[in-house]
């Protein structure tokens, strides 16, 4: 595994695909299907900043995937947000930024099983193919567009259809969320199960090919209980 420092070069540079396309094509896919069970409450129904911490996190991507370019495509985008029990609430929310809704009728299952569903759905509906997917999550309100573009950049910058992009957050080192799998693992997200997700490759058969993106600011936390959303909640006026 390899660090590399948001807004700086790195020497490290992987054996490039044969045939290496620019731009590449990423798609994201969004996970809101969780049942909240330790927070009691759909936690990315709450509010934050005037709006809901899911609006939040749904801005940061888009803006960060390309802002101006989202506001002036007319084309489906290769976004993607499963969801579960509470579709009909969340759905209107990620519509607004270019997400198409899918629904896991079986939450219960693990997070595992929305990632198999909603990388399937990409892969099966983008016209064209994909070079990468961001695998983030609905409950991360302090993301920002400036994080998810470090993440794309430094994918980009690293290209391999095998390269996984892993943000650490803060002095810590904290891993946390989105990440970045190359297009060689999307047969192996389409089959993982359980709750530990994409962690399965991480740790396992993609071990070798992570490379670990520091961004200094502390912001990569998602809230599970209540005591977790108070304690962001003193952070919410902290600048975009």
């Amino acid at each position: 595994m390899t660090y590399v420092k948001a807004n700086c070069n790195t020497a490290f540079s992987p054996m490039k695909d044969p045939i290496d396309r620019r731009p590449l094509h990423i798609g994201i896919v969004l996970l809101v299907g969780g049942q909240s069970k330790r927070m009691g409450c759909n936690k990315q129904l709450l509010p934050w900043r005037g709006k809901t911490v899911l609006d939040a996190v749904c801005g940061a991507l888009q803006c960060g995937w390309g802002g101006d370019v989202v506001s002036t495509m007319s084309c489906k985008l290769p976004f993607v947000a499963v969801t579960g029990d509470d579709y009909k609430k969340l759905e209107p929310i990620v519509t607004k930024y270019g997400f198409e809704a899918i629904r896991n009728e079986h939450p219960d299952l693990g997070q595992g099983a929305s990632i198999a569903m909603g990388v399937r759905h990409l892969v099966e509906t983008s016209p064209l193919p994909l070079d990468g997917i961001l695998c983030s999550v609905g409950d991360q309100p302090l993301l920002t567009s400036t994080v998810v573009h470090e993440v794309i950049s430094a994918f980009s910058e690293n290209f391999h259809s095998k390269t996984i992009i892993v943000p650490h957050y803060g002095a810590n080192y904290q891993s946390g969320n989105p990440v970045l799998f190359g297009s060689h693992w999307f047969e192996s997200l389409q089959h993982i199960q359980g709750d530990q997700g994409g962690k399965t490759i991480i740790r396992g058969s993609g071990k070798d090919h992570v490379i670990k993106l520091w961004i200094r600011d502390d912001i990569g936390y998602d809230i599970d209980t209540p005591d977790d959303f108070e304690r962001l909640k003193q952070r919410e006026s902290e600048a975009l």
